[in-house]
Parts: C-alpha cells; structure tokens; sequence
C-alpha cells in the first residue's frame, strides 16, 4: 500500500500548479544563470550581464506561466477551481439551487423510472435461447380466418402437430404444451400454482434446461413414468428453501404424488399469460411442469385442437419459407379430416411478436409523455440559470476586465450547469426509486415481464447519460448568453448596471415552448381519461356486485382424459344441481347459476351456426355459452323477450337456446326471433329460440358484444365436448365474505375433494380487464400534473425576475400616474401573452400528433371538443395563479423607493 500512497503522491505533485510552478522557477533559474555567464564571457559587466539575460527571458511570471500551460496539465487545476468555485457559488445561493436541482430530478427520476420498464420488457432478451428463432403454429380454418377469427384461435390437432413436426424440415424443434392449474400440498402448506402439461422437447425447443437436475425427457411421456415435475425457482425458495434435497423427494399435487426431477433457473416460468396470445392466457405464471402423457386415443386425433403449439425454426430460415413448406404439407392431411375440418392452413407467428407487440405502443407513448416531462425540467432550470446570469452581469464583467477570456468564462458556467446536473441526478436516483415502486404497485394490466423492472446497471447508465445530457441542455444556452460580455458597456456603465442585454426574447421563448409541451402533454393526457372515463361507463350486461366461483373438474387440460367422476354430462349436472339445491336454501342467496365461459375470464367458445329460413348468412360465427336456470338472474342479465330456462327444461325435453340483442339485429331484422330454430351443424337437431336477452360484453367493456347464443346446461348432450372448468354466480345480501364462505360450503357438500379455483366479484374481473388502460391513464395523469407544476413554476419565475429587472421602470410608472390596479395588469398581460403563444402552438402541435395516441382512445374522437376547451382553461388557472403573486408584489412597489434606489 505504500507504494500505492507514493504514486497517488507523485501524481499530485505533477497535477499541482504550485509544485509545477516551483520546479518550472528552479529550471528557469538554472538557464538565468548559465545565459548570465555566458553574457559575461562575452566581455560584459555583471550588471549589463543579469539585465540582457532578464531581457531575454521576459516576464517571470508569464514565461512560467506559458511554461504551465505548455505542459498540458493546466486544464485539470483550472476545472478543480471551477468546481471549487461553483460549489461556493450554488451553496450561496440556496433557494436557487433547490429548485433547479428538484425540478430537474422530477425529470430525470421519472424518465429513468419508465426506460426500466421500457428496458425489462421491451430491451431485454426473453429468458429463452434464440427468441428471435421462436414462433407460434396455428393450424387455422381459412374459411373462418376470412371471417375475421384470429388464428390463434385455432391450435393444430395433436396427429396434425406429430405429422408437421416429423414431415418438416424447416424447424428444428416442435413442442407442444397445455395450461393448468394444481393444489400443491408441501410441508403442510397447500396453494394453488399455475402448471404446464409439456412435450418430451418442450425445455429443448425453448433452450432453458433446469439449473438443478434434468429436463424431461421421452421416457417421462410414458403411461405409469408420467409421476415427475420440474418446479420453478421461485417455488423451490419459496417452499423447499433452495435445497438440493428437493430431487429426492416429492410433491403431492391435487392429491397425487410427484417426483421432483428438476429446478428452473431464475426467470423461467414459461407459458405465462403475458407470453400468450391475448385472450388465451388463464395461468399467470407456470411454476411446474409435468408430462404432457398423451394417450393413443389422443395421438390419433385429428379433428379436436388439444394443445399450443410452438417451433424453433432452423437458422437461416425465414418465417415466409418455412410457413409455406408447413402449408405444403397440411394440405396432404387435409382429406385425412372430418368434412367441417377441411381447409385447414398453417399460419406462424413470433413469439416476440406475441409476448410484446402489444405493448410496444404503450411503452413507447410512456417514453415520449416522460421525455416531454423532461424537456419541460430542462426549459425551466434553463429559465433559472439565465435569469441568475443576468444578476451575475457584474461579477463576470469584472473577471472579463481583469483577463478572462470568454471561453473560461463560458467553462464556468457550465461547470456550475454540470454540478447542478449531478446533484440531480443524484435526487433524481431517489425519486427513480420511489416512482419505480409506486408504479410497480399499481395493477399495469399484464404487461410482461414489468416485474424485473429495477435499477440496475443499465439503467443507472442510462440515468448517467440523462443527467449529462439535460446539463447540456439546459447549460449551454445561459453559458453562452452570460459569457458574452461587452466590456465597452460595461465600463460605460460603471460596472453598475446589467450589461448582459435584454434576454427577455430567449426567456420568454423557453417559457413559451414549457407551455406549449404541457399543452401537448395535457391534451393527450386528457383524451385517454376521457376515453377511460367512457369505458368505466359502457354498459357491460350484468351486474358487477355478482360473486363468482371458478372450479375445475381436473388438472388436466386433456379433454380425454377427465376425472372419471365428471367424464360425462350426466355427472357434472349431478354436481351442479346438488350446489344450486343447496345455495337455494341459504338464507341471504337470491339466485344462483353455473355459465361454463364466465365473462371478463378469457376463455371463449366461437362456433358457427345455422338459422332456419335465413339462407343469407352462410355458417355465421357466434359466441356459444351454457348456463343453467338461474344464471341470467345470479348476473342480472335483462330478459327483453320470450323467456328464461327453468329446471323444467330438462335432458329429456326439446332443445331450447336463448339469444342476445346483436344476433336478433344481425340475423332476424325486425322479426321476432322467438320460436324460430337455429343448429349448430347440419347432423344436430333443430332448436327453438325461446328468449332474447341484453347484450353481453364478454371480452371487456372496449369490445362491441358480438351475437350470442346460450344453450341450456341441463341439455347438453353427451356428444358435446366437456368442459374441464365451470363458473357458478351468486348474487346475495350477505356481506361478500359470508357469501363466498357459503359458496365455498356449497362446493365442499357437492364434492369434499373439489377445490375452489378462484373467487371474485365481477366488479373485479372489470377492474382486471381495464387495468392496463387504467395503467397508462394515471402514469399519464402523474406526468401531465409534473409538466404543469414545472411549467407554473417557470412562468412564475420569468415574471419575478422581469418585475424585479424592471422595478425602476415601474416605480416611474407609479410616479406618472399609474394605479396599482394598472400594475398589476402590466404583470398579467405579460403572463397571459407567454400563455396564449403557448397555447396556440401547443394546441396546433397537438392535433399534427393525436395520430399518435388515436390507438389509444375509446369512444372520443382525436378532436374532442371537451378536451380542447378543458386544457386552455386548467392552463389559463395556472397561468393566472403564477401571474398573481409577481403581480402583487410588482403592484406593493413604493415609487420613492425604487426611483431611489434607481
């Protein structure tokens, strides 16, 4: 370590303008010296000798000085002064330097919040290997994709998947894997977890292999060596305690014993909902994995879509080339299908694409709103800085007469920039913190992966570069204008009077660009809470105080293989009928009813039907569901015609369908559709129309409802593929948590072994459904109040500092003859000028980009009159109340006084 000391010592003493300078006099003593003797062999006198050396050296002074100078080091003292001096300057004027460091750090705090949300889930690489080689495969209707179904509706059939992933030689690897859902019993501590039913290939595809033991593999997919699961590492620390000994044990899963094979490495939880297609996610995030065990009934079947596909292209692959070879070969399978499933084609799409494509504008809006807010902080310390200059005119003209050039002059004001910057940055760090978790708490709406979003190295580099470059932007500027002193005007003026010159054009140009950015700001800002406001009041069709209940009757989602008690209608409306009997009979339960596809959930059934009479509409798509007696009324579903099911309509009767207000305009006109007959292929039977109910929203308040058809739970035929989960609605006058103790009381009588999935309100399935809407309104509300204060601020600001540059003006003004009141308004018109050049920028700049917020709105046109009147007057308070206390103070000057003092 001493040798560390002594170089750390040399390297000061090298820096050191008065070590420099002492060894710089010793080395110039020694050439004084020999020149002298070399004079004095030359024939002259002593004293001749020491003056024609001195004469040939110059100044003392200024020869060490060039000698300094000319050693490259200069600068570094020189910016140590600076600092030295600026620090000395800021802590003297406190009130200025709080306020330039606070409003800058809102800026920068807030940008370097939102880029690490924009970082985590737009920048980062997703937690699997090559994501760029991965895609979704749809194995889509063509018929029905030109009739506007997405393609992720259609999965490929289990013998469709084995044969694409074996003919094809432009994918690498093909897996399958389905979504599910466990009781997970360790230590006596049972939960609920998102599971994954995969393929043997399933880890490979992805390329994440377990941290801890091995992946599953082929000889796991067999019938009786299917008992293994790989957990999280979320779940093994959470439950297990990161313990290695979790390969030797087990877990007990909805009452089943699994052996514990492996571990996922932090990150992993693939498939979650974000990562899916929207709409197709029902796990939030996957914890285990199991073999998928496909039994051979289901290998061979090839007209059910069993499972989400996804493939690893090969490299060099283009998604184009390797979507066509895949259609090639679907169209050979294609006579191997069932008449109804003919016409089948392939569609590929990115995984990428699919996770973050959605968000992508909404990440993108959030980094331009926070870059505004930004400028808005830079405008207005730039305001500060140059109206500080201006008092300054003395100080630098002083320096400037005694020798210092504009450039060291400029230095020193943006060395001060520099250091206000940094302190910045430094409180801008702490309110990055603090926006970051107060924005991480609020519910975003399933936005992936905005979980990890954090300060880490990344994105303090990130706030390192804001915080240079907003030193820059708001340092450059006042340097420049503060450095350019007149040095003939200033010694004219006695060094007395502002020389600097009437800036008051730039200044009331930042002021007016800071309103015409918080103008834009607020006038975005104001058309997504009006659109927000109208998706709150869009009339959804049920009531949101319902309490509903999700069950499920196995953890697999393989619809061949259910539980044996519930593998056939005629079981499930056993257990159905057994909790609706007894919920009958609890007091405080006005109506209860089961729906197979619960709205707000995810999940829906679209088929297409045939409708007696109304050759027109060839195979129209509808959204199909089955209730029991008693649902429409659990959900305060208005019955506008016919009417509802009973009990009476029973398995043995005719089959009865309701249907909703848009089916009744689009199909029948203005007939009435009551006892007409709708099918759904031409091998079913007829049914009968026997009620019209209100529109229903099912997929959230933002989308239309589409036609609706409601079929009869006690009459579904035993052909019908059965659902693995069901909904059961409750509306009562109980407090909510005695009526979902009574639910979960009615379902434990009905089956001691069935769990409660979920429990909610349809208030909160609505509040989930407009989370990311409501999400992106309140991040916006936050920054438009931010640009407003800072923009009140800077205009309250440039007035004071004009009613105190301008004090002797108004004390002659006074003495003239002119009232308080008169005062007062000179002040106000000066605001209300800045305001109203603002506002017409702003409001001009605001319509050139409502293109870019347009995706965003709902409801309210890009030009919506209310916002465009509400804006200019929430600006005009603002701009009157900053206008008032300069305007005062201005109006209280004594005349005297100021001519006095002028």
């Amino acid at each position: 370590m001493r040798w560390i000391r002594s170089l750390c010592r040399r390297f000061r003493s090298i820096l050191s303008k008065e070590s420099s300078n002492a060894a710089l006099s010793e080395e110039l003593q020694f050439h004084l010296a020999r020149a002298v003797e070399e004079n004095m062999a030359r024939g002259m006198p002593e004293r001749k000798a020491v003056a024609a050396a001195q004469a040939s050296f110059g100044s003392w002074a200024g020869t060490t000085g060039q000698c300094y100078q000319a050693r490259g080091t200069a600068w570094i003292d020189d910016f140590l002064q600076d600092i030295r001096y600026g620090l000395r300057t800021l802590t003297k004027n406190c009130s200025f330097s709080v306020i330039s460091i606070l409003t800058l750090a809102l800026g920068i705090g807030a940008c370097t919040a939102i880029f690490s949300v924009f970082d985590a889930v737009l920048l980062r690489s997703l937690p699997y290997g090559n994501p760029e080689q991965l895609v979704y495969l749809y194995t889509p209707s063509l018929q029905l994709l030109r009739q506007g179904i997405p393609a992720e509706f259609f999965n490929p059939s289990f013998a469709d998947f084995f044969d694409l992933k074996h003919q094809s030689r432009s994918v690498a690897e093909m897996t399958l894997f389905q979504q599910a859902r466990f009781n997970l019993a360790a230590d006596a501590r049972p939960q609920r977890v998102g599971a994954a039913r995969v393929g043997a290939d399933f880890f490979r595809t992805m390329q994440s292999q377990p941290q801890v033991g091995r992946a599953i593999d082929a000889g796991d997919q067999q019938p009786g060596n299917d008992r293994v699961a790989i957990i999280s590492h979320v779940l093994w620390e959470e439950m297990f305690a990161g313990t290695n000994k979790i390969l030797d044990g087990t877990v007990r899963l909805d009452g089943d014993q699994y052996r514990v094979i492996g571990v996922m490495p932090p990150g992993f939880d693939y498939p979650h909902k974000s990562d899916l297609p929207a709409g197709l996610g029902n796990v939030d995030r996957t914890q285990i994995w199991v073999p998928a065990a496909l039994t051979p009934q289901q290998l061979a079947c090839r007209d059910f879509c069993g499972a989400f596909a996804v493939a690893r292209l090969k490299r060099g692959v283009t998604l184009g080339e390797a979507e066509t070879e895949l259609r090639t070969i679907m169209a050979k399978l294609d006579s191997l299908h069932i008449p109804a499933m003919h016409d089948l084609g392939v569609r590929l799409e990115p995984l990428r694409d699919k996770s973050v494509g959605p968000v992508r504008p909404l990440m993108r809006l959030l980094l331009g709103a926070v870059g505004l807010v930004l400028l808005i902080a830079c405008a207005n310390a730039a305001n500060l800085l140059m109206a500080r200059a201006a008092n300054r005119t003395h100080e630098l003209g002083v320096r400037a007469t005694l020798g210092a050039r504009r450039e060291r002059l400029f230095r020193q004001m943006l060395t001060e920039s520099l250091l206000l910057s940094l302190a910045a940055g430094c409180a801008g760090t702490a309110f990055a913190w603090v926006f970051l978790h107060g924005l991480l708490r609020l519910n975003s709406g399933d936005i992936p992966r905005i979980e990890g979003a954090r300060l880490d190295l990344r994105v303090l580099g990130f706030l390192v570069g804001v915080t240079i470059l907003t030193s820059l932007l708001f340092g450059i500027l006042p340097s420049l204008m503060a450095s350019r002193i007149n040095l003939a005007q200033f010694l004219k003026s006695g060094g007395m009077r502002s020389v600097v010159g009437h800036r008051t054009r730039i200044r009331n140009g930042l002021a007016v660009a800071q309103v015409a950015l918080v103008v834009v700001l607020l006038t975005a800002t104001g058309l997504l809470l009006r659109s927000y406001a109208k998706v709150l009041a869009a009339p959804v069709g049920f009531s949101p105080s319902t309490i509903t209940a999700s069950i499920e009757f196995s953890p697999q989602l393989v619809e061949f293989s259910a539980n044996p008690r519930y593998n056939t209608p005629e079981k499930r409306r056993a257990f159905f009928a057994e909790t609706l009997d007894w919920l009958q009979h609890t007091s405080g339960i006005q109506a209860a009813g089961w729906v197979d596809f619960l709205p707000f959930s995810n999940l829906e059934m679209m088929t297409s039907i045939e409708i007696q009479g109304y050759p027109n509409h060839k195979n129209p798509l509808v959204e199909a569901r089955r209730v029991s007696p008693g649902y429409f009324s659990a959900m305060q579903i208005s019955l506008i015609g016919g009417r509802g099911f009973s009990d009476n309509d029973g398995p043995k009767g005719p089959e009865q369908v309701i249907v909703n207000e848009a089916l009744t305009k689009e199909y029948f006109g203005r007939s009435n559709p009551v006892g007409q007959h709708i099918r759904i292929s031409p091998q079913d039977p007829w049914t009968t129309v026997v009620g019209v109910i209100r529109d229903v929203r099912n997929k959230g308040p933002e989308t239309s409802a589409l036609p609706q058809i409601y079929g009869c739970l006690w009459q579904t035929d035993t052909s019908a593929a059965p659902a693995n989960s069901a909904y059961l609605a409750v509306r009562s006058t109980l407090p909510e948590a005695i009526a979902v103790q009574a639910i979960r009381t009615a379902i434990e009588r009905a089956d001691p072994d069935l769990a409660v999935a979920e429990v909610y309100t349809m208030r909160g399935l609505e509040s989930e459904v407009t989370s990311r809407r409501r999400f992106q309104t309140v991040l916006l509300t936050a920054f438009s109040a931010i640009a407003m204060v800072l923009a009140v601020i800077g205009v309250y600001g440039l007035l004071a500092f004009s009613v105190r540059q301008r004090t002797g003006e108004i004390g002659i003004r006074m003495a003239l003859g002119s009232t308080r009141k008169g005062v007062l308004g000179l002040v106000l018109r000066e605001g209300l000028m800045l305001f109203g050049a603002g506002l017409g920028i702003g409001i001009a700049a605001s319509v050139g980009l409502t293109r870019l917020v347009s995706g965003f709105l709902y409801g309210v046109p890009a030009i919506d009159p209310v916002t465009y009147v509400m804006v200019p007057c929430l600006l005009l308070v603002g701009t009157v109340a900053a206008c008032l206390v300069p305007g005062l103070r201005a109006a209280g000057i004594d005349p005297m006084s100021a001519l006095r003092c002028e």
